[in-house]
């Protein structure tokens, strides 16, 4: 007993919780886009992310890997979700136990994420 009790303790805090991302995304009003914005879709960003890191300017990037899992990395600190999902207005999810939604634009030829603040960053997507 003392020793399922011991793995059961381990199991608990040894793991971390993680959320879904829902089958619909909220909507980002018209106040997130600045001129020359460009939507991009679900299927771009598929395309355009899974499997590659984008880069941020501070030595900050976050990794779309190929099995679905997600990592953001700035400061030496290291955050991550077991998912991610983009969806067909532009938007991606994170999984994390609260889920994190933002916002991808092109603007100029240049990927722009921007967050639910409305501060912009600029990307480059590295393999």
């Amino acid at each position: 007993m003392k020793l399922f009790l011991a793995a059961l303790c381990v199991s608990a805090i040894g793991t971390t919780a993680y959320a879904e991302c829902p089958a619909k995304s909220p909507k980002f009003s018209k106040s997130y886009y600045s001129d020359g914005d460009q939507k991009v879709n679900a299927a771009w960003l598929q395309k355009n992310l899974s499997g590659r890191k984008v880069v941020y300017p501070g030595k900050e990037f976050e990794t779309y890997s190929a099995n679905g899992s997600y990592s953001y990395t700035a400061n030496g600190k290291a955050w991550k979700a077991n998912s991610y999902r983009f969806y067909d207005n532009g938007v991606r999810c994170i999984g994390y136990d609260k889920p994190r939604f933002d916002l991808y634009v092109v603007n100029n030829g240049k990927l722009v994420l921007v967050n639910q603040q409305k501060q912009r960053y600029v990307g480059e997507i590295r393999k």
